[in-house]
């Protein structure tokens, strides 16, 4: 019995010896790369400092930046219902873009500037004004797909079918199911491609049920679902051919 409480006792001295040793081992590497360690340490301090400060920096940056938005919004759209003056509007908005370009307010404001212009009838310019906030916004997925989307209405507008129909296969990949889809479906129902719109209706009437949407995409599935298959010329042919022989 006494042997097998020494082993015991042995069994655990053995994990503190292991401790002890690994701090030895710990102290040693310090002591002999102290230089580098302080180096590394301070690096990592100075790291920390300068991400608190960048966010403390943009959320003051966007208290700033929310109020410029809402002016160039009521210029945009006004409360009141008066004329909006697309115009006003649209050095505001490109003001706050410029002065908080990192801020969602920021964001949003490149978005609308593109909207302003759009609605000035001033199509080229929007879509150059649209393709820089892509380019500028590429981690703002949601904003960025409204940008495309807005696209693919000026490119159809211009009738530029194959433009909007990528354009509108973008806003649609970058923001889910919703206008996008619904424009797209329209466009390759127009240009006579029924496989790809019966294929559009169909996502468009199961993952957007209940909607406008949804519901007149279900009445597209339905009326093509309802066609009659076509006969091709040459089946007619042959059918013709196989008749005369049999007469």
């Amino acid at each position: 019995m006494a042997t097998i409480k020494k082993r015991s006792q042995a069994a655990k001295k053995q994990p503190e010896q292991q401790i002890v040793t690994w701090a030895h081992i710990a102290s040693d590497f310090y002591a002999r790369n102290r230089k580098f360690v302080m180096i590394a340490v301070s690096i990592l301090a100075i790291a920390l400092l300068l991400g608190g400060g960048f966010v403390l920096k943009r959320s003051l940056d966007e208290q700033k930046a929310g109020p410029l938005f809402d002016s160039a919004y009521e210029r945009y759209s006004p409360a009141s219902g008066s004329r909006p003056d697309y115009a006003a509007a649209l050095g505001l908005f490109r003001d706050v873009q410029k002065k908080y370009s990192s801020t969602l307010s920021g964001a949003m404001a490149g978005l609308y500037a593109g909207n302003c212009l759009m609605n000035m009838g001033r199509a080229d310019e929007a879509l150059q004004e649209y393709q820089s906030f892509i380019t500028g916004y590429k981690n703002e997925e949601l904003l960025t797909g409204l940008a495309y989307q807005r696209m693919g209405y000026l490119y159809a507008g211009m009738g530029k079918q194959a433009d909007a129909i990528k354009a509108f296969k973008q806003a649609e990949a970058l923001s889910g199911p919703g206008a996008a889809s619904i424009e797209l479906a329209r466009l390759y129902e127009a240009s006579g491609n029924a496989a790809e719109s019966q294929k559009e209706y169909k996502m468009i009437a199961d993952r957007l049920a209940g909607t406008t949407w949804g519901v007149e995409a279900m009445g597209k599935v339905q009326k093509i679902e309802s066609q009659p298959a076509s006969v091709s010329p040459q089946g007619d042919a042959s059918k013709q051919t196989t008749s005369g022989k049999s007469k």
